[in-house]
């Protein structure tokens, strides 16, 4: 007599749970919720804008706007893998852009100008570090002072119209294609894939995770909670400056009110990708990617069908909404 082999039993399988939690629990981590989402959005983009939603031309526009907030939002997404929030990240994106756009129209060698702008990066990283570590400010306060500061700053630098800089290099990388697929989007894809080894293949990656998941825990493991957290800050304020060098690049200048509001498309967009705001250690750069997707494919579905720019800070805000209800709903604790 033969033994029939049993599959072993899933959450969503379980008959104990509630049916609601069964079919939530099915859709846990980036490949279930974030394929689901990003599925409805393409056929939403299909019935709504036609088959040109899905044109070379439109795939390309969309590869351009999302490639930028990719760069910042992975390099982001290790001090939300830490258990912190970085509110500061679209002003420091404008700070940086400001600051490169200037010291270039300055008559400044401009890679030496990039050298500054990362180095503003990292101060700033830093000194959102040394407060949260050093006296145990709560990170969302802290950042959003910092986030405040940097706008006041950007516009006390730039008063009129910002200077124009063409810097040949940069415009190639910022505007250019290799087989059709935007270069800049590319560069964005390649910083995810590393992005993703380093946490989910290294010790480094591990670390992050361990902290941002039990910090207390990967203390009496023997890691250091406050270096891993200075280091994932430092990434994600360096992250915001290139985006703004790039930035710079793409437009070829720098209001004082660039990157407003790209703190939270990016962070609606790590929500919809798996990570979460409320806990530490959960997600993966692959998720940011699909979930920066899904925000790109719903602006432009806007976009397309002429809908009221005005509205689009309105669509930004119920994303973000729904995305935290997501994250607070799929959290373990939440269905009991």
């Amino acid at each position: 007599m033969t033994a029939t082999a049993t599959p072993p039993a899933t959450l969503f399988d379980d008959p104990v749970l509630p049916a609601h939690r069964r079919i939530l629990n099915s859709f846990r981590g980036p490949v279930g919720s974030i394929s689901a989402t990003l599925v409805v959005t393409l056929l939403v983009g299909l019935v709504w804008v036609g088959p040109s939603f899905f044109s070379p031309s439109n795939i390309q526009i969309v590869g351009v706007s999302v490639a930028i907030p990719l760069i910042v939002g992975v390099m982001a997404s290790f001090a939300l893998l830490a258990g912190v929030v970085d509110l500061s990240i679209g002003s420091m994106v404008g700070f940086g852009a400001v600051i490169f756009n200037q010291l270039v129209a300055a008559g400044l060698d401009p890679w030496l100008v990039a050298l500054i702008t990362v180095v503003v990066g990292v101060v700033v990283g830093l000194t959102n570090a040394f407060v949260i570590v050093r006296f145990g400010a709560e990170p969302l306060a802290v950042t959003l002072g910092m986030l405040t500061l940097l706008r006041g700053l950007s516009q006390v630098i730039v008063v009129s119209a910002p200077p124009s800089t063409l810097i040949e290099p940069l415009y190639n990388v910022t505007q250019g294609a290799i087989a059709g697929f935007p270069t800049l989007l590319l560069i964005g894809i390649g910083v995810t894939l590393i992005a993703a080894g380093i946490v989910s293949k290294t010790r480094v990656g591990r670390k992050v995770q361990a902290v941002g998941g039990d910090d207390r825990a990967a203390s009496r493991a023997g890691i250091s909670v406050p270096k891993v957290r200075v280091i994932a800050l430092v990434v994600s304020s360096v992250g915001a400056a290139i985006g703004g060098i790039l930035y710079v690049g793409q437009l070829g200048s720098a209001s004082n009110v660039l990157g407003t509001g790209l703190e939270f498309q990016i962070y609606a967009a790590l929500m919809i990708g798996g990570y979460s705001i409320t806990r530490g250690g959960v997600g993966n750069p692959i998720g940011a990617l699909l979930g920066l997707l899904v925000v790109a494919g719903i602006t432009n579905i806007l976009n397309v069908t002429f809908t009221d720019p005005n509205y689009l800070d309105l669509i930004t805000a119920l994303i973000l909404l729904a995305a935290v209800l997501v994250d607070r709903f799929r959290g373990g604790d939440s269905f009991e």
